[in-house]
């Protein structure tokens, strides 16, 4: 501790020293990187870019400060459970990351990058590119990595207080855990995770990943792999990707014509809302206002309904509505509204359509009032930190258009099922 707390007060000394960012719009054709988990691809992609990079994994594992860090978390993970302890929550105590390991972390982090920073520069390069970092694509080197790493460290200690304490959720109603947490049988299997990650440990282990490996076993055990479920998206929408290469997009008005989800209270797989904003929609594909349709919604309502609403919007769109399967784009994560217009914006980057023409969004009038409202707005700003739309207007009583923000690239480790 007493070395973190030198490193903290040298974090804030040398806070001026800056590796210049090198500032470049990311790569809508980026390959990712991807490790063992696609939950923490998804979720935590600095840690599976450090893991997958052999050159950063091994400086990070031969730096003496960082290794001391992973030798702690590692005894902590060996050592026996102290008496007494009779909550989930005692258990994973020892694995959050403090503010003082944080800001230490922090501090050797940069220190690498700017003495090894040939080695480091891959790293730094694919995060750019990424565009999931792109809230801190205007910062320096140094910043980025500072943040990004800063991020990934709540998003951890986030699942792992959610998921003992059944609290603090963004969206209690869905996210919340599917155990009781408090009851000696969830107990047991948080034990039980401990005891198979303490067996199947690996010696060389990195300062982040004791932590990081519960807290992607909590979410399993809670049954949330929401996050991971459709990856990659290009196969479950192969038939719109492959048409869209062939389009000419100066005959239409706007890239896609976007319908926002509306999941049952009920075990119904689709709301008659869902419907009704289907109906919407399919006319005014019809007319030939966009060549797509992009359905939104993910897991959402019942509480771990199996129905996505996406897709049982997909379902109703072919089959009863008879819109063409290669001009429905599914996009099955969102859980809220400012996630289905921040999720469709990153398909629309992410597959090369133009990015400076308008995106039509339907729903019904009552919901785009909402939208249209500063408390939509000042929600967007607390939950996403931007919000997610430009120039906004409305153009009948079921759809309003916008420009899609290019800050909706950025990945969100703290909303875990759907970062």
């Amino acid at each position: 501790m007493f070395i973190l707390r030198r490193l903290l007060l040298i974090c804030l000394f040398v806070g001026g020293t800056r590796v210049m960012a090198q500032l470049s719009p990311p790569d809508p054709h980026y390959t990712f990187f991807t490790g063992n988990n696609k939950v923490q691809d998804r979720n935590f992609y600095l840690f599976t870019l450090i893991e997958q990079m052999p050159a950063i994994r091994r400086l990070l594992l031969q730096d003496e400060m960082l290794a001391k860090v992973a030798r702690e978390f590692s005894h902590r993970l060996a050592g026996p459970v102290p008496a007494g302890q009779h909550d989930a929550e005692d258990l994973v105590a020892p694995f959050y990351f403090s503010n003082e390991e944080v800001a230490g972390i922090s501090y050797r982090l940069n220190h690498l990058l700017t003495t090894n920073q040939a080695t480091m520069a891959p790293l730094i390069h694919a995060m750019r590119n990424s565009g999931l970092f792109q809230l801190y694509s205007r910062e320096s080197d140094t910043t980025l990595l500072t943040m990004a790493w800063q991020d990934a460290a709540k998003g951890v200690n986030y699942i792992l207080r959610a998921y003992t304490e059944n609290k603090g959720f963004r969206y209690p109603n869905i996210d919340s855990a599917a155990w009781y947490v408090k009851s000696p049988a969830y107990y047991a299997g948080v034990n039980g995770i401990l005891d198979k990650m303490q067996t199947t440990g690996n010696q060389e282990v990195l300062f982040f990943e004791p932590s990081l490996d519960l807290a992607l076993a909590l979410l399993t055990y809670n049954k949330h792999d929401e996050a991971a479920r459709y990856e990659p998206l290009s196969n479950i929408n192969k038939e719109p990707y492959a048409r869209l290469k062939k389009l000419n997009w100066k005959k239409y008005d706007y890239t896609v014509i976007l319908i926002l989800g509306a999941g049952p209270g009920n075990k119904d797989n689709i709301s008659d809302a869902g419907k009704a904003r289907c109906k919407s929609g399919a006319a005014m594909y019809q007319r030939g206002m966009a060549p797509f349709i992009v359905v939104s919604g993910g897991h959402v309502h019942p509480f771990l309904t199996p129905f996505a609403e996406a897709i049982e919007m997909k379902k109703y769109l072919v089959d009863s509505l008879k819109v063409p399967s290669d001009a429905v784009i599914v996009e099955p994560y969102a859980r809220h509204t400012t996630t289905n217009i921040r999720n469709t914006n990153r398909i629309v980057f992410r597959t090369g359509m133009p990015v400076d023409k308008r995106i039509l969004c339907v729903s019904d009038n009552m919901h785009l009032t909402y939208i249209s409202t500063r408390l939509f707005e000042l929600r967007c700003r607390q939950e996403l930190g931007y919000l997610p739309m430009k120039k906004a207007v409305s153009v009948s009583e079921t759809s309003i258009s916008y420009l899609p923000e290019l800050n909706s690239l950025q990945a969100d480790s703290r909303d875990p099922l759907d970062p």
